[in-house]
């Protein structure tokens, strides 16, 4: 009987154990095994398929399992790499990034250096940000627990305000308390991030006169079946 394996990974953050580092070395450990044919205990010599968890993050995922739940991606969000993955021997085929990605302005929402930690409207704030976004990296023993509560509060503002693409308004807080800034708050390995351009992204390129003149012989035989299919 065939063994496979649909779910195995490591988690990047989200837990004081879920990191980069012990992402990497379990995956590729596990990469490893493969390669060199070994299996389980009982099957030494046979090695099962095995389905690496996941591609990307997933921001809205349920964390009632824990945080670590939306941090299981060999990759982040953008596309780019958390840690390098040789997926074959010799190091001849190592994962990449995505390439062409476009991003949004530089610009990040912070709380506003004027702004009060006892302002009765910042908790309500972070909370509502946090509930229409992923603010998991800010939990114990996660990639940026080390930030002190004004910290906290940029981050969520921050995570609001890429989450909904900079649109105008969503880094507009009650009391004055955030405030846009093109210098990044990102802090040690804790990341502020600015979210893709959905709207931007680069052109393939021209297709030659050939090819076009075999898209549009497949465009008029798919044209000709159909006119056949509806006349019958």
């Amino acid at each position: 009987m065939p063994v496979i394996y649909g779910e195995v990974g490591w988690p990047t953050d989200g837990d004081l154990n879920a990191n980069v580092d012990n992402a990497k070395r379990f995956n590729q450990g596990l990469v490893d095994r493969i390669l060199q044919g070994r299996g389980t205990p009982r099957r030494s010599t046979t090695p099962p398929d095995v389905y690496i968890f996941s591609l990307i993050d997933e921001d809205a995922k349920s964390i009632d399992p824990g945080n670590f739940e939306r941090h299981w991606g060999v990759f982040n969000f953008d596309g780019a790499l958390k840690y390098q993955l040789n997926l074959g021997s010799g190091g001849r085929r190592l994962v990449v990034p995505a390439k062409g990605v476009r991003y949004l302005t530089r610009q990040w929402c912070v709380l506003s250096p004027q702004a009060s930690l006892d302002d009765p409207a910042l908790a309500s704030s972070v909370s509502y940000s946090c509930s229409y976004s992923d603010c998991t990296s800010l939990g114990s023993g996660s990639s940026c627990s080390v930030l002190d509560a004004r910290g906290n509060a940029s981050y969520a503002f921050n995570m609001y305000f890429q989450t909904m693409n900079q649109r105008k308004g969503t880094c507009s807080f009650s009391n004055n308390l955030s405030m846009i800034t093109t210098l990044d708050p990102s802090a040690g390995a804790c990341r502020f991030k600015v979210m893709i351009d959905i709207g931007k992204h680069q052109l393939p390129p021209a297709r030659s006169s050939s090819t076009g003149r075999k898209l549009k012989f497949v465009l008029s035989v798919a044209t000709i079946v159909m006119l056949l299919v509806s006349g019958a």
